[in-house]
């Protein structure tokens, strides 16, 4: 049973923790990080969340996603959830804190992200293997970061991916851009 620690309304911790699913069932903010893996080409990888995931399977997602389990860093969390869903090692100095983000989302009654996500960049090289964790990854690509932007700018294409918030995806993409 995963645990999460508790936040305020600010991001800072309570002192309480809870399982993951309570914490979604009853709305309480909680810590994620995300890593985005990029490219010196400009190209970035995404993951397509596996099929049986109870939100957006099957769709295209950031390289990396995950909660920070309770007494965990964020910095401990995106190295552990690297490894975990694509079986990458990396040292701490390889990540790079490009951003900080609110979440507030309802999927369901019962289910509602709050989190405040800590972001993260990491180079990788073009010729990078991965090993997949099947149960939360079907599958990667690497993808220049020019086309993810035109396709989530057209509605169609756009539904392909899990929904990027419009001020995250302006945040987020113009500092990878920055590592080209």
């Amino acid at each position: 049973m995963e645990l999460l620690d508790i936040l305020d309304n600010n991001g800072k911790p309570t002192g309480e923790y809870l399982p993951k699913d309570e914490v979604h069932r009853n709305g309480y903010f909680h810590g994620t990080v995300h890593v985005w893996l990029y490219t010196k080409r400009g190209e970035v990888v995404l993951q397509l969340r596996a099929a049986d995931k109870q939100n957006f399977p099957n769709r295209w997602d950031v390289s990396v996603a995950g909660h920070i389990s309770h007494g965990e860093t964020a910095l401990q969390a995106a190295q552990r959830e690297l490894e975990e869903e694509l079986g990458i090692q990396a040292q701490p100095a390889q990540f790079q804190k490009i951003a900080n983000f609110q979440i507030d989302y309802k999927h369901a009654a019962d289910y509602w992200d709050r989190e405040f996500s800590t972001i993260y960049a990491c180079e990788i090289a073009a010729t990078t293997e991965f090993t997949l964790q099947t149960a939360e990854v079907a599958a990667v690509t690497t993808i220049p970061l020019a086309q993810v932007q035109k396709e989530l700018a057209t509605i169609e294409l756009a539904q392909k991916y899990v929904p990027f918030n419009e001020a995250y995806a302006k945040e987020v993409f113009a500092k990878l851009k920055r590592f080209f």
